[in-house]
């Protein structure tokens, strides 16, 4: 695994061995980050279920201005740091905490949200219901999901579908707010 683009293109980035987690592969980060491509400019950025920590390292290495990344599992938290170290990244916050607990904790709002929970479980629709109801996206701000190709979304009222695209078992989703 590695960086795609930007300040850290092609450093390597640890993974982590359980499979608790999984890696986004190389092809949907790159469609993924070209589809998101001028909203990063100095954007603050949400990476939530952020595993090895790579979708928020290649949001910074694209110019985000800031990306606090959550993570509950104990040995990708550890990779996710391990990974910020080694880049010596200064503008991420890790947070080793519950995605939900931080969504109802966190006073941040946020330009980009990225949600990558585990494929198959309601992670997505719980966290998008939280991010409605908090208001955590900024106005004018996108979120973008990685789920697996065959799930339905329950989406909140406050929240429409502007773009999908599906690479190989992945659907990449980006929402905003609904006016």
């Amino acid at each position: 695994m590695r960086v795609i683009s930007g300040q850290y293109k092609r450093r390597k980035l640890f993974e982590t061995s359980t499979d608790k987690t999984r890696s986004t592969k190389d092809r949907v980060k790159e469609t993924l980050f070209n589809m998101l491509s001028t909203r990063l400019m100095q954007a603050k950025t949400l990476d939530l279920f952020a595993g090895s920590g790579a979708l928020g390292i290649e949001a910074l290495s694209r110019g985000a201005e800031r990306a606090d990344l959550i993570e509950n599992d104990k040995e990708a938290f550890s990779v996710m740091r391990k990974n910020i170290e080694t880049l010596k990244i200064s503008d991420a916050n890790l947070y080793y905490q519950n995605a939900f607990t931080f969504l109802t904790s966190t006073t941040n709002t946020y330009d980009v949200i990225i949600l990558d929970p585990p494929y198959h479980t309601d992670y997505l629709d719980k966290a998008l219901t939280l991010i409605a109801e908090r208001k955590l996206l900024q106005s004018g701000g996108v979120m973008v999901s990685l789920s697996h190709k065959t799930k339905a979304i329950a989406l909140p009222d406050a929240i429409s579908v502007v773009k999908e695209r599906i690479e190989g078992i992945t659907t990449i989703t980006f929402y905003e707010w609904s006016e």
